[in-house]
């Protein structure tokens, strides 16, 4: 017995056919408007059970509408989607919104973070029709050509992370990017061993100083969570880290890389810029607090 999919459906956990149904999806939304949805289909094959819950709309016997919940941490969720060019303005995309904020509301979150991208008309009307609040805005960079530097810095050892390392790595996170530190929880033991995730450190007279994490796509490699100590920026070293980590992933044969920046944050767009990183895209993000 067959069974059609049709209207709404809430996922926790995406099979292989699901998965090729999103990303024919996103490349038929991108194509229609020119954009790179922030998706995130590389985080999709593989995310932590807690994190499952995905939104999907059937119509026509086919997938026209995503809404995927991502929520890094305890203090707010993210979400981006997307609904087939042919089947907007059925209210489709509310039906998915509506869905999602109700099972963040269901995970006691106290907000979420809409992202939109600032090319794309109808994901900023869609925000604007809520009392959000602007948060921030991101770069997604793409190394266009690498360079690397004439000398790299001899004090500093650029080395995979080990098991000894994870204490370090989630304090340097929890500083860098203002996550408290019972939060920061995936740095463990088994994600050391996971096949598509390399974890780097650069230590400094046996203190580390920096990390880096990288994660394989099917088809890219994605730089996450870069941070260096705050008394060591400034100094070179960051720029080392990265290009270093840059190395390895085309060393592994993969070209297409990428990672995503803070808009304000200037230093760092320097520092991937001075690497080979272009920009390809920006995205808003806006907050709409579910406190009520």
């Amino acid at each position: 017995m067959i069974i059609q999919k049709q209207g709404l459906i809430e996922s926790r956990g995406l099979d292989a056919t699901t998965l090729t149904e999103i990303e024919e999806l996103a490349r038929i939304c991108n194509q229609h408007e020119g954009l790179d949805l922030k998706i995130n289909l590389n985080v999709l094959h593989k995310r932590p059970e807690d994190q499952l819950s995905d939104f999907l709309y059937y119509a026509d016997e086919q997938l026209v509408g995503f809404l995927p919940l991502f929520s890094f941490n305890g203090q707010e969720g993210e979400l981006c989607g997307m609904v087939h060019p042919e089947y907007r303005r059925r209210g489709i995309f509310r039906t998915l919104f509506n869905a999602a904020c109700q099972e963040a509301r269901r995970r006691k979150l106290p907000s979420l973070l809409l992202i939109a991208e600032q090319a794309s008309p109808a994901g900023q009307a869609f925000i604007r029709q809520y009392a959000t609040t602007y948060d921030h805005s991101e770069y997604k960079m793409i190394l266009t050509e690498f360079h690397a530097p004439e000398n790299f810095k001899e004090d500093l050892l650029f080395r995979p992370a080990t098991v000894y390392d994870l204490p370090a790595m989630s304090t340097i996170t929890a500083e860098a990017f203002g996550i408290p530190g019972e939060e920061v929880d995936w740095y463990t033991p088994e994600s050391l061993t996971q096949p598509d995730h390399r974890y780097y450190i650069g230590e400094m007279n046996g203190t580390v100083i920096g990390k880096i994490d990288v994660h394989h796509a099917k088809d890219s490699s994605s730089i996450l969570g870069f941070a260096v100590v705050a008394e060591q920026r400034g100094k070179g070293y960051g720029r080392h880290i990265l290009a270093r980590t840059v190395q390895e992933i085309i060393k592994g044969g993969q070209q297409n890389i990428w990672l995503e920046v803070v808009t304000e944050n200037k230093n760092a767009l320097s520092l991937y810029q001075s690497v080979g990183f272009q920009e390809t895209g920006s995205y808003d993000y806006s907050r709409l607090s579910l406190s009520n």
